[in-house]
């Protein structure tokens, strides 16, 4: 017994030696084995224990977070508890080989915590903003998260489930931190190939058909519907795996060039006007007619010159391709005609993964370019969202004018250059051009999100917006959005009697590029308050409040007295083959096709199919299959596939 307490006495001597050294849990140590304390013993078996249990944690938390609920996280875990371990094991096995690399149990655990936490909030804020969580394409702009930030409501909810979920996560962190403090793994080659091992078993988890062929939904699913079926993380990864478009089954270098003979034989010559038209295409943030609000009254008018214009020009319904954000994609699909349902589930047509796409892409700004029109976009504000200082220049556009662009002195409201400033730099531009005639896009900002008491610093609409449906917050939020509709308005009458006083032929296209999100709180928002929406969850929507909510108004003048074929209604799609139209141009073929497929299919995005009567579909009915086919095969030839005879439907003729 007297030698057991010396040999134990040397090896507590032996330990203190070290005790500047970090200390190891691993066979491989150059110490020998030591006996420890009860409570050291204690310690780590807990650290253990906590270390083992933090994927499914971490798994917890997010959903927490995205699901904003406790009593909803708990059900979708007893819903989809596949999905949930799945999710677990990936995180266990990445922790694993993050552990087995660094040695430090506290920073495998950290390391997969933080980017998890960040995008669960991320998606909680864009979907309580407007209601779509968030897509793989946003992470595209992750490095202009401050810029989007700050499109964010002062005093909006992160989510009731955020905070309980970091602090969870936080006390988890925390105690591994002390747990594990000065204990790490002994560096050897058992390590090293553990860390191998673990590395190869993840990527055949995440490349192989079986996840795949779990996670993988219906054609046309949204990341909503995956989301809930799956979980963010899992969602996530079942977008990125359908990232890119499938290619279609009768996609064949001979099949495109009997569809190319099929549009040659159908193409149409356009009426060469005696003059060719300038063409103003204005897209106002946000703007739709407000007063069709129920139970929403105003003491003047807020968009009082678009009403009167309606009386004498024509106007109609504008069909977006989202709701409550996204500009970039509606301008994208105006200016190629492309439908958003046509890409992969993790893309966008601003976050295309083939670059060099956007050179090939059919553009109406190439159509005007190439028929002699000087080509400019403005837009009160930067270059900095939806990749446009590199795309558009690709898409035809041969100057661009961001905020930085504009004189020192031009006007601010709002938190953003004013509709006003927008106006002023177009008539500028205008009045800049060669004797050549000017396609002018214009891209607003002032009456961008956030909307709130203090947007326009304390200023009033001076509208007597009233509603006995609102709470007071909500009738300020609505008096900030009326009264940068007002402003809107006021900058499209401008905009107007400046060409009226021109000589030279002007058509104006002025739209509302999307409904404005109006979240007041995390179950409610005003469209709901109001009974204009029956729910703030888009999945709820049918295919008629879809078509509702994804609707706005346009409006189409000229100073030349031009009768123009307008419809009643016109969507991002059709309206960029629409705009070459009215001017008079050549239609390339691609746009021509575009035209007569809009007949049938007027939209298509995910859960929404709007025909060309204007009926609203979830998936394309039957008889529409045969156009969608054909469309699709087009899209890819242009985005994707090899090219067969993209150049001679985008070509104009010899």
């Amino acid at each position: 017994m007297t030698e057991e307490k010396e040999d134990l006495r040397q090896q507590q001597k032996s330990r203190e030696t070290h005790s500047g050294a970090t200390r190891h849990f691993s066979g491989t140590s150059a110490l020998p084995p030591v006996y420890l304390p009860r409570k050291e013993r204690f310690r780590r078996r807990l650290g253990g224990i906590l270390l083992l249990l933090s994927p499914l944690l971490l798994t917890f938390c997010c959903q927490l977070i995205t699901l904003r609920s406790l009593d909803k996280t708990l059900l979708w875990f007893g819903d989809h508890p596949l999905s949930a371990f799945l999710t677990a094991g990936l995180l266990f096995f990445t922790e694993l080989a993050l552990l087995l690399a660094l040695g430090r149990p506290f920073w495998a655990a950290l390391i997969p915590a933080v980017p998890i936490a960040v995008l669960a909030v991320a998606s909680t804020l864009k979907e309580l903003v407007n209601g779509v969580p968030l897509l793989i394409s946003d992470l595209s702009m992750a490095r202009q998260a401050g810029s989007i930030a700050g499109f964010l409501r002062p005093g909006m909810s992160w989510g009731r489930g955020t905070l309980p979920a970091l602090l969870l996560l936080g006390a988890l962190l925390l105690s591994l931190a002390l747990l594990f403090r000065g204990i790490s793994l002994a560096p050897g080659r058992y390590r090293a190939a553990g860390c191998e091992m673990m590395v190869v078993l993840l990527a055949l988890c995440l490349f192989t058909s079986p996840l795949q062929g779990f996670a993988a939904g219906e054609e046309g699913e949204t990341q909503s519907g995956r989301n809930e079926r799956l979980g963010l993380l899992l969602g996530l990864y079942s977008a990125g795996v359908d990232s890119v478009m499938s290619r279609p089954g009768d996609y064949t270098e001979g099949n495109l060039n009997r569809i190319l003979l099929d549009l040659e034989s159908e193409a149409e010559a356009a009426p060469q006007p005696e003059k060719r038209p300038n063409v103003v295409l204005l897209v106002s943030e946000s703007f739709f007619d407000v007063t069709q609000l129920p139970g929403l009254t105003f003491i003047r008018d807020p968009i009082l010159n678009f009403h009167a214009l309606s009386k004498r020009w024509p106007t109609g319904i504008f069909l977006s391709n989202t709701y409550g954000g996204g500009t970039g994609n509606v301008e994208m699909e105006i200016l190629t005609g492309i439908p958003s349902a046509f890409l992969g589930a993790g893309e966008s047509l601003t976050t295309l993964s083939d670059p060099t796409a956007y050179e090939r892409l059919p553009s109406v700004a190439k159509v005007f370019s190439t028929q002699g029109y000087e080509t400019v976009m403005v837009h009160t504000y930067t270059d900095s969202l939806y990749n446009r200082g590199t795309n558009l220049p690709k898409m035809g556009f041969q100057t661009t004018v961001y905020q930085d662009d504009f004189p020192k002195d031009s006007h601010e409201a709002g938190g953003f250059l004013s509709d006003h400033s927008l106006t002023q730099e177009l008539i500028r531009r205008f009045e800049a051009k060669e004797d050549s005639p000017i396609f002018l896009y214009g891209l607003s900002m002032e009456n961008h999100p956030p909307y709130h008491a203090g947007k326009f610093f304390g200023e009033r609409s001076g509208l007597g917006t009233e509603s006995s449906l609102l709470t007071q917050e909500g009738l300020e939020v609505m008096d900030a959005l009326a009264l940068g509709l007002r402003d809107a308005d006021a900058a499209l009458g401008e905009l107007l009697d400046y060409f009226s006083g021109q000589d030279e032929p002007v058509i104006v296209v002025f739209l509302g590029d999307h409904l404005p999100g109006l979240y007041v709180t995390e179950e409610d928002n005003l469209y709901t308050a109001m009974g204009y929406s029956t729910s703030s969850n888009t999945q709820d929507w049918s295919p008629e409040e879809m078509k509702k909510m994804h609707s706005t108004c346009f409006l189409v003048w000229n100073n030349f007295d031009a009768e123009l074929d307008v419809p009643q209604a016109v969507s991002c799609t059709s309206l960029g083959t629409r705009l070459l139209s009215w001017a008079g141009l050549e239609r390339p073929l691609y746009f021509q096709w575009v035209d007569k497929a809009s007949q049938e299919a007027l939209l298509y995005r995910p859960r929404l199919f709007v025909s060309g009567e204007g009926i609203p579909y979830e998936k394309p009915p039957q008889d529409s299959e045969e156009t969608i086919a054909v469309w699709r095969n087009l899209v890819y030839d242009a985005v994707y596939g090899q090219g067969y005879i993209t150049q001679q439907l985008t070509a104009l003729s010899p």
